[in-house]
């Protein structure tokens, strides 16, 4: 006669079966128990592997993301020191750029007008 054990644990699920020779000695429950410590220990060993690798992936990803924001950040000041030396007279390739800015800029004041007329000054 063969005896099943099962438990469940979260999502884990440990399963024992026992024949009647290990009923000797130290019984089902101990062998049972055995095998529990054993899952549970191999089971943590993986999660606790799984952390350091999820908590390495974080660490590049965050690094990655200043390294993004410094290229970005110089990009900009590329392009502000461009347009500030070469507004009026851009190349082709960045006419239409300027020109947007331009636009945006004499949009900007016009609501701050706007805003100061409404303040009354």
């Amino acid at each position: 006669m063969a005896y099943i054990i099962t438990l469940r644990v979260n999502f884990y699920v440990v399963k024992y079966k026992c024949s009647e020779s290990c009923r000797e000695g130290r019984g089902v429950i101990m062998d049972f128990i055995d095998k529990l410590g054993d899952t549970i220990v191999e089971k943590g060993s993986k999660i606790a592997d799984k952390a350091k690798e999820t908590a390495e992936i974080v660490g590049l990803k965050s690094q990655i993301t200043t390294c993004e924001e410094v290229i970005k950040k110089n990009y900009t000041e590329i392009g502000r020191l461009y347009y500030e030396k070469y507004h009026d007279e851009p190349e082709e390739l960045f006419g239409k750029q300027c020109r947007a800015i331009e636009n945006a800029q004499n949009g900007v004041a016009e609501l701050r007008k706007r805003i100061d007329e409404i303040k009354g000054i």
